[in-house]
This record gives structure tokens, C-alpha cells and sequence, in this order.
């Protein structure tokens, strides 16, 4: 099984920190974002990991020269990204995104993925970001600060087939051109991570001290 990382991404909301240096390559307590998804991934055995970059792509070459890189030649998004990548992709692949920290089960979603030889995406509860305050007419009855909400969201990592590279565009988003085209063909399958499971994605300046905070708290 081979392993995509999407560090294309320019990182607008994380300016000025990422003028310089893609989202993936900031650092979290000296260590990259992405180092943190390679040692993951090298723990659980996988070793043929190929980088999509675009921005500042020369950076990731440098830093990681025994690994594979696919270079983008232009916006082509994130469904564009893997479909740039084919000719390397030979085996049923993983793609997570570059600026994620996460630790949970994954031997058991491998497990899963071949007990269903279908994509399988990984998904993790709703964190509000806000507090959130339960209403009697006009009275406040209870508050409660950034609760888990009762939502599966998508925690950015997708088992696919080999065989599901013909969903995706040459230019496009997963979310939008191929995770609907997969839900329509009902080939689209859920792994529901535990609630012992850590799962960050860093977007903003504010994500990036959250996420210290979280792993302080492991």
C-alpha cells in the first residue's frame, strides 16, 4: 500500500508563517506537521510515500530526498493533485492532508479496508468551535464549552483502491469531484475513529497553538 500526502496547499489563513514555508513544514514543538503523519505511517509499515507539492515544492525535495515527489505545474487541487501522481500510484493507496496531526487505530481501518475492497474514509466526531447554549423561550439552560457535537466529519484520510483513480480529475477537490461520485456508486465506506483517538487539522495561527495545547494534554 503506497501513502499521498497533500502539501500543495499555499496556507492563506496561517500568513505570515507560510510566505515562506508550506503549511506542512511548520514546525510543532521542532518537528514538521508532516513528520508527524510520516512517522505514523512508517510505524504502521509503510514505507513507499510519495509528496504532492506545489508551493515552494523545491523545499520538500530537499528535506525529504529518499522520498517521491510529484510536482504540481499549477493550482490543480486536490482531486488533481492524485490524478498528477497516477503513472506513480501502482498499488491501492492512502491520501491524508499535509496539515493534520492525528494518532488512532489504523491497523483496524486496514483491516477494514480489505474485509470491503472499497475506498474508506476515516472520520472522527465534531468538535464545536464555539460554546453552546441550550435556549427556553429567552432563559439560557445550559452552557457548554466547545462540546463534541453529535456529527461525523471527515478526518482527512481516505483508503482508496488503485482501481478508483478513474473518479478522479485531472483538475478538481476530492470533496466536491470525487467523494460524491463515490456515495452516488455506493462505493463509499465509513472507519469511526475511537474516542481515544487524536485528530487535529491546523488551518489558522489559532489552530497551530490549540494543537500544542492538545498534545501537551496526550
Amino acid at each position: 500500500m503506497q501513502l499521498l500526502i497533500l502539501c500543495g496547499g499555499r496556507g492563506k489563513r496561517l500568513r505570515p508563517l507560510t510566505e515562506e514555508k508550506p503549511k506542512p513544514l511548520l514546525e510543532v514543538y521542532g518537528k514538521p506537521i508532516i513528520e508527524y503523519q510520516l512517522n505514523f505511517f512508517k510505524r504502521h509499515g509503510i514505507k513507499d510515500i510519495i509528496l504532492c507539492s506545489g508551493f515552494k515544492h523545491e523545499l520538500f525535495e530537499k528535506k525529504y530526498p529518499n522520498l517521491t515527489h510529484s510536482i504540481e505545474r499549477g493550482e490543480l487541487g486536490t482531486a488533481g493533485a492524485i490524478k498528477n501522481a497516477e503513472k506513480l500510484i501502482k498499488e491501492d493507496f492512502i491520501v491524508t492532508n499535509g496539515d493534520n496531526i492525528f494518532f488512532f487505530n489504523f491497523q483496524k481501518m486496514q483491516q477494514k479496508f480489505e474485509s470491503i475492497r472499497n475506498p474508506l474514509m476515516s472520520l472522527c466526531k465534531l468538535v464545536s468551535p464555539y460554546g453552546i447554549i441550550d435556549v427556553d423561550g429567552e432563559r439560557a439552560v445550559q452552557f457548554r464549552e466547545k462540546p463534541v457535537l453529535n456529527f461525523w466529519v471527515n478526518a482527512g484520510i481516505t483508503i482508496f483502491t488503485h482501481d478508483s483513480l478513474d473518479y478522479f480529475p485531472k483538475k478538481g477537490m476530492i470533496e466536491y469531484d470525487v467523494y460524491p461520485k463515490l456515495v452516488k456508486d455506493k462505493r463509499l465506506f465509513a472507519f469511526k475513529m475511537r474516542e481515544n483517538s487524536f485528530w487535529a487539522g491546523i488551518d489558522t495561527v489559532k489552530d497551530l497553538e490549540n494543537v500544542k495545547k492538545m498534545l501537551l494534554k496526550r
